[in-house]
């Protein structure tokens, strides 16, 4: 027995020592790879502030910069993965970065500072100190990286969600021309974004000795995907639909598994998604429940349907009169068809306009003004609200706890009859959470039915991911300020959304939208960057209704939002300059947002 027991202690000891050893073997190449690339990125960087302090010529530091960047994004994937805090002042937008937990706000940083630079730049123009400045805090920052990779440690997992992360990321915002909005070489940085993952999946191979299955398929879609948009570079023609579904979709199955399929271990791990490209442009993957509380408010099917029951309800209100239905009716997809909400408890209005509820679950915070962070903490403002339900939690609970139908509801969905505050709201939290149906003609297309869009509305999807640049606020294929591939922030924007429909001279709506709450300039009519999908049955459109078609919503945006009506706004987050978009354009992309119309399932909404 005991000797027994001593072969067995030595066998498993032999077996972590392996496991361990063959783990660091794919763990040291990474390493190793992105300490290469990582002095080639640097290396590039410091030629470029060489050029410029030689008075190079705007073309060839042009050229210099798309180098730099075509570097950078060969490790995009492994920066973003493990320095998720850097990445944003490595390559983000030319936006003042705010930190609401303490009210500092930090100026930009990184590639699109120096983008923009150089491409504002005439023929004879030299560059001035402070772009110098900027290429030495990059180089700071990524030198800093480059000592820290040593003290993470890349599992399979990691090397697998790595590459999946990646084409997500080029699909939804790398396309878009998110990170590249002056030179708009995106297909030229999505090319070197997936000769990256190409090469970081070879590295820990055969840092493993591992196994390459379908490596022929697999060489020949990478190599298909890169020389389609090597020999598709023009921006605004670029047909992104065909790219995304006919390789990026099948490239993320056929890589499903590599290097390593799932384990238990991986699935331990609550995420805001978990899958491939294909799942997520499916509409499958996303997990609402990762935005609840804690791990006890998961939805199951019993708090859905006690939720479902609470959602229509009149007695959540102190005048037993009004339920959440009285504004987010079904019928409408879960709006109201007013401009601003109506004021059940006193009459008039509200403040804002009533957005749908489809999706509402897939965002990390709730309100327009980004007040809540949870569907539990929205409905609990709701209920306390004096100009809605108005009702104090003691008095809910007397009106609630002894009905016999809620109390079996209860047992079933909380293993205990006994209702209190937070299981209402965690049911109807549910309830809220079930609404993604995810079924439009955009999602049939999406699925594998190709004659379910027709060219016009192809064309409009295009379009919006593209040249109108819809798709850099509004992430397919949720299509709200949600960021993939971790759909864990979601973004506020300030466009200057004016009192009235009026296309010059006007004046900016009076709502401070998110100031209200944080006290910062920068966010000074700033709101929530909600779905667009079902759009075209939730007029009117905007926090204060205040456009009546689609049509007008997207002659806003070809404007330049409030800056190109005439609005005054130091801190507009949009383009303000017009879209150049033609009426043919502007009619295609209509017909898109019209195929994110979901079909309603009367039988589950209304039963």
């Amino acid at each position: 027995m005991m000797k027994n027991l001593f072969v067995l202690t030595i066998a498993m000891i032999c077996f972590i020592a392996c496991g361990s050893k063959k783990q660091q073997a794919g763990h040291i190449a990474v390493q190793e790879y992105f300490a290469v690339k990582i002095d080639t990125l640097i290396s590039s960087l410091e030629s470029l502030k060489l050029a410029a302090e030689k008075k190079s010529n705007a073309g060839n530091l042009k050229l210099m910069f798309g180098e730099s960047r075509s570097n950078y994004k060969e490790i995009e994937s492994i920066i973003e993965y493990y320095f998720q805090g850097l990445a944003k002042r490595l390559n983000g937008p030319v936006l003042p970065d705010v930190k609401t937990d303490d009210n500092q706000v930090f100026p930009p940083h990184g590639f699109q500072v120096l983008e923009q630079t150089i491409w504002s730049l005439a023929i004879n123009d030299t560059i001035n100190k402070s772009f110098i400045d900027e290429i030495n805090i990059l180089t700071t920052d990524l030198k800093f990286i480059r000592t820290q990779i040593k003290d993470q440690t890349i599992l399979a997992r990691h090397v697998r969600e790595m590459v999946h992360h990646q084409l997500i990321r080029i699909a939804t915002n790398g396309l878009t021309g998110l990170d590249a909005p002056v030179s708009f070489e995106s297909m030229t940085e999505a090319a070197a974004a997936l000769k990256g993952i190409r090469d970081l999946i070879e590295v820990y191979i055969e840092g493993e000795k591992l196994a390459y299955q379908n490596e022929q398929q697999i060489s020949q879609q990478f190599a298909a995907s890169i020389s389609f948009l090597e020999q598709n570079k023009d921006f605004d023609s670029f047909n992104r639909m065909l790219f995304i579904k006919k390789h990026l979709m099948p490239l993320s199955v056929s890589l499903r598994d590599l290097p390593a399929k799932e384990n238990a271990d991986d699935k331990l791990i609550q995420k805001a998604f978990t899958g491939t490209l294909n799942d997520l442009m499916k509409g499958n993957g996303l997990n609402p429940d990762f935005y609840t509380p804690y791990a006890d408010a998961a939805s199951n099917a019993n708090k859905v349907k006690l939720g479902k029951f609470l959602f229509y309800d009149v007695r959540l209100s102190k005048s037993s009169t009004i339920s959440c239905a009285s504004c987010h009716k079904p019928e409408i997809f879960f709006t109201d068809g007013l401009k601003k909400a109506s004021n059940f408890a006193h009459g008039g209005t509200l403040a804002r306009n009533t957005p749908t509820l489809y999706y509402a679950a897939l965002q990390a915070s709730q309100f327009y003004d980004q007040r809540t962070s949870t569907l539990e903490e929205q409905i609990h403002d709701v209920m306390k609200n004096s100009e809605e339900f108005n009702l104090a939690d003691a008095a809910l609970i007397s009106r609630i706890s002894s009905i016999n139908e809620y109390k079996q509801l209860s047992k079933l969905a909380f293993k205990s009859d006994s209702l209190d505050n937070f299981k209402i709201r965690n049911a109807i939290g549910s309830y809220v959470r079930s609404l993604q149906p995810f079924s439009s003609h955009f999602d049939d297309y999406m699925k594998g039915k190709d004659d379910a869009l027709n060219a016009e509305e192809i064309a409009g999807f295009n379009l919006f991911m593209g040249k109108a640049k819809c798709g850099t606020c509004h992430f397919a294929p949720v299509f709200n300020g949600t960021i993939p591939p971790w759909f864990t922030k979601s973004e506020s924007e300030i466009i200057g959304i004016p009192e009235k429909a009026v296309w010059e001279n006007a004046k900016i709506d009076p709502d401070p939208g998110r100031y209200a709450i944080n006290q910062l300039e920068e966010l000074n009519y700033a709101f929530k960057t909600p779905t667009v999908r079902n759009t075209a049955k939730t007029a009117p459109y905007m926090h204060n209704g205040v456009y009546k078609t689609l049509d007008e919503v997207v002659n806003f945006y070809h404007k330049g939002g409030g800056l190109g009506i005439g609005i005054d706004l130091p801190f507009q987050s949009l383009p303000f300059d017009s879209l150049q978009l033609n009426d043919n354009e502007k009619k295609s992309i209509v017909a898109f947002m019209n195929a994110l119309t979901d079909r309603i399932d009367r039988k589950i909404l209304f039963q």
